[in-house]
């Protein structure tokens, strides 16, 4: 299966909440179960922030300068 250059990660086109972010990315490539799907997801966003624009915002979000989209 070749992957998009805009979707390295296979995700659908949608976005997520924080938890299933993490459960998405725990069903994909595997994680320990000792780490809750939202510690999982917000570990991804700080390593990979380009994906924040995958993220549901909640009202008090504050824009990062560094996901490129927001």
């Amino acid at each position: 299966m070749k992957e998009s250059n805009e979707n390295p990660l296979g995700l659908e086109n949608k976005t997520y909440s924080i938890e299933e972010f993490g459960a998405t990315l725990r069903n994909k490539f595997g994680a320990d179960n000792n780490i809750s799907d939202v510690v999982l997801g917000e570990i991804f966003l700080s390593k990979y922030p380009m994906y924040s624009c995958k993220i549901k915002k909640s009202k008090n979000y504050v824009t990062q300068k560094s996901c490129g989209c927001c």
